[in-house]
């Protein structure tokens, strides 16, 4: 694969609510064949609810969701592993709920989107992606 290696899809520091809010994607990751992907939710106080969602694109222009993470009031670390090499029936695409998984789905370019329901306080969130 090309550039193999840890980057980061998210990485800031929560306060007001967000609506989907997409990161800079990271790019030139053609021929990965798996991924395992780390969310960190540090909490400090206040919020509802924050959902991670790390997604793939063919063309940078369209995104599908391979994997989500859901927070509500509390520091949790959250892992995925993802892998290419799976032989599965073709299937119409879903945006993912809570906790879901697109296993399967590999692209050169991954983003984190970030979407959060209240005020938080001191309050992080990272996303990684360990690219193989």
């Amino acid at each position: 694969m090309n550039n193999p290696g840890t980057y980061a899809l998210v990485a800031i520091a929560l306060t007001a609510a967000l609506a989907a809010q997409a990161q800079t994607p990271i790019e030139d990751l053609d021929g990965i064949e798996a991924a395992t992907l780390e969310c960190r939710f540090g909490w400090g106080s206040g919020g509802t609810s924050c959902a991670v969602v790390a997604q793939v694109s063919f063309d940078g222009t369209n995104w599908l969701d391979v994997a989500r993470f859901d927070f509500l009031t509390a520091s949790a670390v959250k892992v995925a592993n993802l892998n290419g090499h799976l032989s599965k029936a073709v299937t119409a695409y879903a945006a993912l709920g809570s906790e879901g998984v697109n296993d399967g789905i590999m692209a050169a370019r991954w983003r984190g989107v970030v979407t959060s329901v209240g005020t938080y306080t001191n309050t992080t969130v990272s996303l990684r992606l360990a690219a193989r």
